[in-house]
């Protein structure tokens, strides 16, 4: 992960697992003070308010009125002996325990990307006029048309010419509903609709005017899916 200024907020993202659910959850800190952050359910796509604290290479998260993280930073190697933070660990690993302690599940998260603290009111300000809400929708509906097989409905969702980006780097365009239906399959394959699956269409992270779900397979503007980049396998 890259670095950033000690004393400048940042959103770090993480995706990952609480017990057998699939969550998101996003951090915003100042260096190593962590001063907010949300979490939520991949089934509800609701934030869930969480405030936080480190000490050393530990993190403690706790949503007002429910359970609390207990977690650690994990790191890949990249750190090379230093102790981990925010900037070079690779995740968080822990427990979620409820708030009468009697329920403990294991947490599993990776992080995604580092961005600026954003506008809370409005999280696609630099991609759309419309609210969180439209926007996540239009994402969210296009996902679920893909995975159930709904072409017709999927490719009204779709922001033409559509760019595709192959595992080779090599790219096409498609100009319009026509092209994207002859290559259905080639588009979106099982490695596709395996990520698509376990997307989390919600406080999706920002760039060049577009919203990016999982580690960059489909990216959004204000009209719909903007570009794919096809995984290999």
């Amino acid at each position: 992960m890259s670095g950033q200024h000690q004393d400048e907020p940042v959103l770090q993202k993480y995706e990952g697992h609480l017990g057998d659910a699939r969550i998101g959850l996003t951090v915003k800190h100042e260096g190593n003070k962590i001063v907010g952050g949300l979490y939520f359910y991949q089934k509800y796509l609701r934030d869930i308010p969480i405030t936080g604290a480190t000490e050393n290479s530990h993190i403690t998260l706790a949503e007002s009125g429910g359970g609390t993280f207990h977690l650690h930073f994990v790191g890949n190697g990249s750190e090379k002996g230093q102790p981990l933070d925010f900037d070079n660990s690779a995740g968080m690993e822990g427990t979620w325990t409820d708030l009468t302690g009697k329920k403990t599940y294991p947490v599993s998260l990776r992080g995604t990307t580092i961005g600026h603290s954003a506008d809370e009111g409005h999280r696609y300000r630099d991609v759309t006029n419309e609210s969180d809400e439209a926007f996540e929708g239009r994402v969210q509906s296009l996902i679920q048309a893909i995975l159930r097989n709904d072409k017709a409905a999927a490719t009204r969702l779709i922001s033409y010419p559509l760019r595709v980006n192959g595992p080779g780097q090599q790219h096409r365009e498609f100009r319009n509903s026509a092209d994207v239906l002859a290559a259905w399959n080639d588009l979106f394959t099982p490695a596709l609709l395996a990520d698509l699956q376990a997307a989390l269409p919600h406080d999706m992270f920002v760039r060049d005017s577009m919203a990016m779900i999982g580690d960059g397979e489909a990216w959004f503007d204000s009209k719909g899916l903007a570009v794919l980049n096809l995984p290999s396998g």
